[in-house]
């Protein structure tokens, strides 16, 4: 990863912004939550703004066909500057009244993260051998940003009012508008128009479920996030049941987690590269399933343990399926390959997270916990036993090196 860093200067601005980009999201989630929180006095007020974030997410397969039909780096400096503009609405709230543009704002930060532009953009710009370090690098940067970024703007929000939050979110997406200015990449042609668009949409389906790797390490992170879900709720449960602390212990636990998932980051990138995609995914849900075993543990220590080693065990997950679809998925797929992924992998979650909360009443803490380390060991035996044929590489263009700047018809975005 480091090496990447250090040899691609496209990539390493791209990482930047995407560092700055990720700060920026995670820092404001939460922030305009709790500011919707104090406007209304309402719970429910705030719950609205992680509903309205995910709404986006429904739309993720004509997002995905839209990223296949357009130059991708143009599309993401419109959305930077378009945020850049959108966000400082935020310094118009003065009280209740105004709650729409926090909902507005938050309906815009969902779409950008809806949208698979970025990931599709890595294809073009990245040679295919870099695709695993790349994937790595990113995921960990990004389970970093997120130990210290929602502290961070809620401490912004709380220090200086609401109004320090838009200069804050408009800050990090003008550095990363700029940055990605910096980055000249040539792009893939934009998939020609003319298919009818009840074809296009489910494309990315299809190719997913044709090819058997990418099909088997998808059904079973769905199986996986068809069951973990329930942890959102169930882990209250152990710290209060199991530990007898108070809830805020929740924090102690997520940050562990997220230096959990730091490691884990790390580690992926090193394990992919040397066995391979199945098998790395299938060490990273069998580090799942031991954390959650310790979990059950009344003992502390032996608690934050498991929650290090589930967050160690998910970014090996991540980057398995995220480099599958980088390398087998072609270039003008990658729009609709990566929605097809976050599409079923969302909404698996979003239904074990409401049956989860619905289930606490009626099934003791450990059962829950139980039954998803048997899904995790499950997907490891279904993903690492006998796994699928490692299909050929799509190539990228940066994989043929760009063109000469006189060469004809040369491909670019300015």
């Amino acid at each position: 990863m480091w090496k990447l860093l250090r040899s691609n200067a496209l990539f390493r601005r791209l990482f930047l912004g995407e560092a700055f980009s990720s700060f920026g999201d995670s820092a404001m989630f939460l922030s305009l939550a709790i500011w919707a929180k104090d406007l209304t006095g309402s719970d429910a007020a705030a719950g609205i703004v992680f509903l309205i974030i995910t709404a986006p997410g429904l739309t993720a397969p004509l997002l995905g066909h839209l990223v296949d039909r357009v130059q991708r780096r143009p599309l993401l400096l419109r959305m930077y500057f378009g945020m850049a503009v959108l966000v400082p609405s935020l310094l118009l709230v003065r009280g209740a009244g105004q709650l729409w543009i926090i909902y507005l704002v938050t309906l815009a930060y969902g779409l950008v993260f809806a949208t698979p532009a970025r990931q599709a953009l890595l294809k073009d710009l990245l040679p295919s051998d870099d695709a695993v370090a790349a994937r790595s690098l990113l995921i960990t940067t990004r389970e970093g940003v997120r130990i210290v970024s929602p502290v961070a703007g809620a401490g912004v929000y709380a220090a200086f009012g609401g109004g320090a939050l838009a200069y804050l979110g408009s800050a990090t997406f003008l550095v990363a508008g700029f940055v990605l200015l910096s980055v000249r990449v040539v792009e893939s042609e934009p998939e020609p128009a003319g298919e009818p668009l009840r074809r296009a949409l489910p494309a990315g389906f299809r190719f997913v479920l044709g090819v058997p790797l990418l099909r088997r390490l998808t059904l079973a992170m769905v199986g996986f996030l068809g069951v973990v879900g329930l942890l959102e709720t169930a882990a209250f449960a152990a710290v209060d049941q199991g530990l007898g602390r108070q809830p805020e212990f929740i924090g102690v636990m997520a940050s562990v987690q997220g230096g959990g998932s730091v490691v884990g980051g790390v580690l992926a990138g090193l394990l992919v590269k040397r066995v391979g995609e199945a098998r790395s995914s299938g060490a990273g849900y069998a580090l799942v399933s031991a954390g959650l075993v310790l979990c059950v543990s009344q003992h502390t220590a032996l608690f934050l343990v498991g929650a290090a080693l589930i967050g160690t065990g998910l970014p090996f997950v991540a980057v398995a399926i995220g480099t599958a679809s980088h390398l087998y998925a072609p270039a003008r797929m990658q729009g609709r390959v990566n929605s097809a992924v976050s599409t079923l992998t969302d909404t698996a979650q979003t239904m074990s997270i409401a049956a989860g909360a619905a289930l606490i009443v009626l099934v003791d803490y450990r059962v829950m916990y139980g039954a998803m380390a048997l899904s995790a060991v499950a997907c490891a035996l279904a993903v690492a036993l006998r796994p699928a044929a490692v299909p050929p590489v799509a190539p990228s263009v940066a994989d043929e090196g760009p063109p000469p700047a006189d060469a004809p018809g040369g491909r670019g975005s300015p």
